[in-house]
């Protein structure tokens, strides 16, 4: 693998039921001395086990699992270990699993097609803060994002930025402003700011009613 050792590179943990992509991506990274891969799991059971036993900085993390669909699990490391961040590596581009997969906390969205360099600087990015989206899928999500609104949920959430469905996935989740604030890296007034727009554009004033449209238009 790498000659450097975990605490000197990020790391990184693969959850993914086939065991051919898992060792596709073990020989796509072997040559970047800034990352090592900790653990495997092809559940989401085993992979939640996984990231409570071994910590990682980083969870790549497939949408389709035997068990449960990548984005509960998703949705469920986010909520018990906000220091790990979730990249997830699919073969879907349908631009509805980007925005439920970043309404659900995952900081990156790239497909299994890329090049081992491409998902090598993916992952340091996601680890160092950023957010990640595959170039490919960039214009149809921006797109989506320009559709006129309409009177259903989905249509009403259409209207938000990809930062404004981040903290109201987390409000839908039952966290505070401040916790809010702590998982997503900002202050509790820029949150306070954020939720203000948000209720705005999705013409409600509870906190309990931006949490149902959001449960309404991603279940």
């Amino acid at each position: 693998m790498s000659a450097s050792s975990p605490e000197q590179s990020v790391r990184v943990l693969l959850i993914d039921d086939s065991p051919l992509i898992r060792l596709g991506l073990r020989a796509a990274l072997e040559d970047c001395r800034t990352i090592t891969i900790v653990g495997e799991a092809d559940t989401a059971a085993e992979g939640m086990a996984a990231v409570e036993r071994l910590q990682p900085q980083v969870v790549l993390l497939d949408l389709r699992l035997p068990d449960r669909s990548g984005l509960e699990l998703c949705r469920e490391i986010v909520r018990q270990h906000a220091a790990t961040r979730i990249l997830i590596l699919t073969s879907s581009s349908d631009e509805r699993h980007v925005h439920e997969a970043i309404a659900a906390g995952a900081q990156g969205y790239l497909l299994k097609e890329n090049d081992g360099a491409t998902l090598a600087s993916a992952i340091l990015r996601v680890a160092s803060g950023h957010s990640v989206l595959d170039p490919s899928l960039t214009d149809q999500v921006l797109n989506l994002m320009k559709r006129p609104p309409d009177s259903a949920p989905a249509g009403k959430l259409a209207t938000l930025s990809l930062q404004e469905r981040r903290v109201l996935a987390l409000l839908a989740d039952g966290l505070t402003n401040k916790e809010i604030g702590d998982r997503l890296g900002l202050t509790e007034k820029t949150v306070k700011n954020y939720l203000a727009t948000v209720f705005d554009k999705l013409s409600v004033t509870r906190r309990a009613q931006a949490a149902s449209l959001f449960v309404q238009a991603t279940r």
